[in-house]
């Protein structure tokens, strides 16, 4: 026997047991570490078997042509598993190894697997036959000395069979005695926050911006459109200002035609917008599918049309994860927001306070999806789930307050960027006071009593979202279930 904190001399070589080279996601893991029925219920205090691992953590779209077999066969027979990460497999494997006996499993996962639509694509299958979380550490930074080292976000998470024995979880160091861990990892109940075609608060509907679908002859950059109105007068009329996520944060001017039916023999007779148009129209008829090809008896006009003639509300589809709120904005009717954004159209003040505001921040991290490291904004999953109490026009008028407040700070710094306002390291302190006193405003919309931390908020969210699902069941005529139509609108 060694010291603990001392390693066993290498040399001479010895006998190191038996070695097998396979697929983790393919092998029967029970016949390469078996573990007898008396071994594992009755003995295993005594005699243990640890098994450890490495696998690749890879989001369904990185995967190779025999990473995806792998999931087709460890998966068989269930859906989902397409879009599901390819750990997924080692989680399903381990679940099966430890069913039915005295063992857990554990694994340093991509934080990814507890947020967006993995929850509800891989954990209803993880956790059934009477799986459960058994303690869990919440995301942190994982970072090593490695040349290149990513520092990427990781969890802790382990399983095991259902049971009364103490559950954890590890919250910035602290250990915390929890009733239930749930798929988000907090102490709430086992609810799975699932996309939603409308609000379930009392909000504006919520949509992505239009989608051009025109190989770039609708946009226009500034100087190009500085050339068109310079040479022909009437161009003007048929050029707004054309604004996406990237656009709006990184202070981007950028333009796009914009022409109405009754406008379009005006619009032929400019030269260069008729160029522009005829181009569309043969890039769209060049298209390998359908639905564009018939785009193309209007190639004047974008492939999707969301705008409304309203101010409305910007919100970038992806943000980086460093921010403390994503960069939102109001915009006037003659911009148009493109499809890499979210629109809220016919919207007031206190609505643009109740997206930008901690809360809902809480709510994005933790129910929404990642693209890469950044926030992947959704109207189904993060605005049309997030739940807010129904305020009174009194309320409404005081968050209209702070949100001018907002506005005003940002004003103070014309030269700056979104990207440059909202950095954690330069973002103006006026700016950071004025979310700070947001964020209590629209807390105090939910209850009177501050919460300690994040994780109070997001445990308080929860119990929110499940009591009105709950009511919104209660309110299902006989004509259809609420799932019914949920899946309904999911599928058109």
């Amino acid at each position: 026997l060694f010291d603990y904190g001392k390693s066993k001399p290498i040399l001479p070589l010895k006998e190191a047991g038996q070695i097998k080279q396979g697929n983790a996601t393919r092998v029967d893991w029970n016949a390469v570490c078996p573990i007898s029925s008396t071994d594992a219920r009755t003995e295993l205090s005594r005699s243990e078997v640890y098994v450890i691992g490495n696998p690749p953590y890879l989001g369904a779209r990185l995967q190779d042509a025999e990473q995806k077999k792998d999931m087709r066969i460890v998966f068989s027979g269930k859906n989902g598993y397409n879009n599901m990460d390819y750990i997924s497999c080692w989680f399903f494997k381990a679940k099966g190894y430890i069913k039915g006996f005295n063992a857990k499993c554990a694994f340093v996962t991509t934080n990814s697997v507890c947020q967006g639509e993995q929850v509800a694509l891989m954990w209803p299958t993880i956790l059934s036959d009477n799986i459960e979380i058994d303690f869990a550490y919440q995301s942190f930074k994982w970072t090593n000395n490695a040349k290149g080292n990513a520092g990427v976000t990781v969890i802790i998470l382990a399983l095991r069979n259902v049971s009364d024995a103490p559950k954890y979880l590890f919250i910035d160091n602290f250990k915390k005695l929890a009733k239930n861990i749930n798929l988000y990892l907090t102490d709430a109940t086992n609810i799975i926050v699932t996309g939603r075609s409308k609000p379930i608060s009392k909000f504006p509907e919520m949509s992505f911006g239009s989608m051009p679908n025109d190989k770039g002859y609708l946009l226009l950059d500034e100087d190009e459109k500085d050339i068109l109105s310079n040479q022909n007068s009437n161009a003007s009329k048929f050029i707004k200002q054309f604004s996406g996520g990237a656009e709006f944060v990184r202070g981007i001017k950028k333009y796009c035609l914009w022409i109405d039916d009754d406008k379009l023999k005006e619009a032929y007779k400019i030269p260069q917008i008729a160029s522009r148009i005829n181009n569309v129209e043969i890039h769209r008829l060049n298209s390998k599918r359908e639905a564009t090809k018939v785009l193309a008896d209007k190639p004047y006009k974008f492939g999707e049309i969301r705008h409304q003639n309203t101010d409305s509300i910007i919100i970038p589809a992806t943000s980086s994860e460093r921010r403390n709120y994503i960069p939102i904005g109001f915009l006037n009717e003659d911009t148009i927001i493109s499809n890499s954004a979210m629109a809220i159209y016919h919207t007031q003040p206190w609505l643009f306070g109740v997206v930008t505001s901690r809360m809902h921040m809480v709510w994005v991290r933790n129910v929404g999806g990642k693209l890469k490291t950044d926030y992947r904004y959704s109207a189904k999953l993060c605005y049309n789930t997030f739940p807010f109490p129904d305020i009174t026009t009194k309320q409404k008028e005081n968050l209209n307050l702070y949100v001018f407040a907002i506005l005003d700070e940002r004003a103070k710094h014309p030269s700056k960027t979104m990207a440059q306002l909202y950095n954690p390291a330069t973002m103006p302190k006026g700016l950071l006071q004025a979310h700070q006193e947001l964020d209590t405003a629209i807390e105090q919309c939910y209850r009177l009593q501050p919460f300690k931390n994040d994780t109070e908020r997001l445990e308080y969210l929860f119990k929110q979202y499940e009591i009105m699902i709950n009511d919104e069941l209660l309110m299902v005529n006989e004509k259809g279930t609420l799932f019914a139509k949920q899946k309904k609108s999911r599928n058109r």
